[in-house]
């Protein structure tokens, strides 16, 4: 089951206000309310924001989940770059747009945009992460 779409977001924003205000922004374009589970500055250029969200998807086939998130994740910029998981049992989709390779966002301050939709659970997300940087 593909539960939500995980984004991550560089943006122009001053402070954790300005950043909710983007992510409400990209809620209204997808018509869902959003989470944000993350707000820090990007150490690598100071001036921009790593902002982390997610939103609900709830779709049970690969095809259904990529299928809802590239409606959405159109609305909210263009065009994206797309690659996914090789083949397997698990399912995974990533998708980047970005300013420096031509994208063009329909929310103000965004200069790059990633979503990740995959149908492992969660916990099990943060565990491979966490031996792969081990």
């Amino acid at each position: 089951m593909f539960e939500t779409i995980r984004w991550r977001c560089y943006a122009h924003v001053g402070d954790r206000r300005a950043a909710e205000r983007v992510v409400d922004r990209i809620g209204e374009l997808l018509s869902h309310s959003i989470e944000i589970a993350s707000y820090e500055r990007y150490w690598k250029f100071p001036e921009l924001a790593e902002l982390r969200f997610v939103s609900p998807l709830c779709c049970s086939t690969p095809e259904d989940a990529l299928l809802a998130t590239l409606q959405g994740a159109w609305k909210v910029a263009t065009p994206w770059s797309l690659s996914g998981a090789g083949p397997g049992v698990r399912h995974e989709f990533e998708g980047i747009a970005s300013s420096n390779v031509g994208a063009s966002f329909s929310v103000a301050g965004i200069e790059w945009l990633e979503f990740t939709v995959t149908d492992r659970p969660e916990g099990a997300l943060r565990t491979e992460r966490a031996d792969i940087h081990e």
